[in-house]
């Protein structure tokens, strides 16, 4: 192997072992923190979670939000763990600073989830209206 070709190699190696984990760049970004929460906080408002929904949720994950769709279990296990006292106006209220299109994205991805069962309920319209508010789009 070539000098140059080595030196690629060794560049490539450094930046998969250096890539953060998808719960590391949660943690470093509150932004993606509270729009995942809203995330999780939209599959719950009918009362539960079902296949479809947790389907939508990983989707998004992989799809749109840059994290690794097989991590969603971990990612789920630290907004349980560190976001659990934040309410859903706390979150939106952290996102409101965004750009506009990335709130309209923000709120793309919840009308995502709560379409994802079939039905969207009256709580998950309250919730997606009222963030919706508290982000300025309404």
């Amino acid at each position: 192997m070539s000098e140059s070709g080595f030196g690629k190699l060794a560049s490539q190696l450094g930046a998969l072992i250096s890539e953060k984990s998808s719960v590391e760049k949660v943690a470093d970004n509150p932004a993606l923190m509270a729009e995942l929460l809203l995330l999780v906080r939209m599959s719950f408002a009918d009362g539960s979670v079902n296949p479809p929904e947790a389907a939508a949720f990983k989707s998004l994950l992989g799809r749109e939000l840059g994290l690794d769709a097989d991590d969603a279990h971990d990612v789920l296990q630290f907004i349980d763990d560190f976001g659990y006292e934040t309410s859903s106006a706390q979150a939106a209220e952290m996102l409101a600073g965004l750009p506009d299109a990335r709130k309209r994205e923000v709120m793309a991805h919840l009308a995502e989830m709560a379409r994802a069962d079939g039905s969207v309920t009256e709580a998950e319209k309250t919730l997606f209206h009222a963030t919706a508010k508290r982000l300025g789009l309404e």
